[in-house]
C-alpha cells in the first residue's frame, strides 16, 4: 500500500509520520510527484480560531484550499482529512449531522474542506494531546504541564489523543471502510479544571490549579457542545482519556 502524508511536520503529522510507512513532500506545496497513492493522509492545517479570524485570505489555502490541489493531482487516491469540533454551533452532544456554524473563517474553512472530500473520511477531532515534543506546540496539555500556576475554567471539552488517532487511521488503512464524516476524540469527556487537575495528580507534583468558570472567548460557540463518538464506536473501540493521558505522561 502506497500512502503520502501532506504536513508531516506538524504536530499531528510529525506524530503520524513517525509511527507510519508513508511517502511526504519536500515542501509544502502539493505536486504530481509521479507516484499512484492508495491514500493521501491531509494534516496541513492552521488550527488557531484566533488567527483564522483575521487572517482569512492566508489561511483559505491550509484549511481548505489544499484538498482542490489533492483532487487534482492524485485524483484516484483515499483521502483521510481532519477538521475540528469548532465547527458545530449547538448544545449538549453534537453528532455529525448536529447544526454547524459558517459565522467564523476557520469553521467555515473546515466545513468547506469537508465538502471537498468525496472519496474519502473526515475527522472532526477534539482537543488534541500526546506529542514528545513538548515545544511543538504550547496549547492546553503544555500549558498545564510546563506551567505549576495554572487557572483553568469548567468549559467541558473531550481530549483526543494522537494515539488514538493513530489507532482509527491504522484501522481504517487496514479495513478501507470509511467514508463521510466521524467525530473523533477519546472515550469521555471532563472540563479543562478536572483535566489539569488529573494531570497533577499523575505527575504527583504541586501545581496549583485555579478554577474559574468561564475564560471570556470571542467565539460564541465555545464552551457550548461535546461531541457524540458513538458512529466511530460501531467500528472500532475508543480508549478512556484518562488511560491514554497516563501512558503519555509516563513516556515523557
Amino acid at each position: 500500500m502506497k500512502i503520502l502524508l501532506l504536513g508531516h511536520n506538524g504536530y499531528l503529522g510529525s506524530y503520524l509520520y513517525k509511527n507510519l510507512y508513508v511517502d511526504i513532500l519536500n515542501d509544502r506545496k502539493i505536486y504530481n510527484n509521479g507516484t499512484k497513492y492508495d491514500y493521501i493522509i491531509n494534516c496541513i492545517g492552521k488550527p488557531s480560531l484566533e488567527y483564522c479570524e483575521i487572517n482569512e485570505i492566508e489561511t483559505n489555502y491550509a484549511n481548505y484550499g489544499i484538498l482542490e490541489d489533492i483532487k487534482t493531482y492524485y485524483p484516484s487516491s483515499k483521502i483521510i482529512n481532519f477538521s475540528s469540533y469548532y465547527v458545530y454551533n449547538c448544545e449538549g452532544f453534537c453528532h455529525e449531522s448536529s447544526n454547524t456554524t459558517k459565522k467564523y473563517n476557520y469553521s467555515k474553512q473546515k466545513l468547506k474542506s469537508e465538502s471537498l472530500v468525496e472519496n474519502g473520511v473526515t475527522f472532526r477531532l477534539g482537543k488534541l494531546f500526546g506529542h514528545q515534543d513538548l515545544n511543538k506546540q504550547n496549547k492546553l496539555t503544555e500549558y498545564i504541564i510546563k506551567n505549576n500556576d495554572i487557572m483553568l475554567d469548567t468549559v467541558k471539552f473531550n481530549p483526543t489523543s494522537l494515539n488514538q488517532v493513530l489507532n482509527i487511521i491504522n484501522y481504517e488503512l487496514k479495513n478501507n471502510t470509511l467514508y463521510g464524516i466521524y467525530n473523533l476524540s477519546n472515550d469521555g469527556f471532563c472540563s479543562h479544571y478536572e483535566y489539569g487537575s488529573y494531570i497533577g495528580k499523575l505527575l504527583g507534583d504541586t501545581k496549583k490549579i485555579n478554577k474559574i468558570e468561564n475564560i471570556g472567548k470571542n467565539f460564541d460557540n465555545y464552551g457550548k457542545f461535546l461531541m457524540s463518538c458513538e458512529k466511530i464506536k460501531k467500528y472500532t473501540v475508543l480508549t478512556p482519556w484518562q488511560l491514554d493521558l497516563e501512558l503519555y505522561l509516563k513516556s515523557l
